[in-house]
């Protein structure tokens, strides 16, 4: 009876290790299910990035434009006020045309670099104004923007892709 009671016992300890065991593998993942969603995850990385990327290059790009319609309208404002002198970054911004971004020389917003020339009036010129928009890097992976861009009083808003915009480059 002895005998048959210990075999039960152990019958008991081998069938609960059994359940143990099995329960134990069923919550684990193995290494081949690891390996498949990581590469799930690097698939789905490689297409997301750089489709950021390019839409945060695109917003930049959009932004600069819309940034240098705002400079011309601030400088038409500005010369009306001022007796045919356009104003640089910092006075068109003292005079309440731009927001405090432009007070500084050359104002950095959103991945682009403004770079305002002002013309003074001389005999038989008028004054005058040329601003340029370059983006911070345009080269790689990493760009801020891939289009430079260009205005001045009169042309619209000029692009190139090769460098630093004139009012020779295509408009936009």
């Amino acid at each position: 009876m002895e005998l048959a009671a210990g075999a039960l016992v152990n019958c008991a300890e081998v069938t609960s290790m059994a359940m143990n065991k099995q329960l134990q593998s069923a919550k684990a993942f193995t290494l081949i299910e690891l390996i498949i969603v990581i590469g799930i995850i690097g698939i789905l990385t490689a297409i997301i990035v750089p489709a950021l990327k390019s839409s945060t290059r695109k917003a930049n790009e959009a932004s600069a434009v819309s940034t240098l319609n705002a400079i011309k309208v601030a400088q038409a404002k500005y010369i009306i006020d001022h007796k045919e002198h356009f104003g640089t970054f910092p006075q068109l911004f003292a005079e309440g045309y731009l927001d405090k971004r432009f007070n500084v020389d050359q104002p950095n917003i959103r991945g682009y670099f403004f770079i305002l020339t002002s013309i003074p009036r001389s005999e038989g010129k008028t004054a005058s104004y040329a601003v340029n928009a370059n983006p911070e890097q345009w080269e790689g992976f990493s760009a801020t923007g891939k289009n430079f861009y260009y205005t001045d009083p009169d042309n619209g808003i000029c692009v190139s892709t090769t460098g630093p915009a004139s009012a020779a480059d295509e408009p936009l």
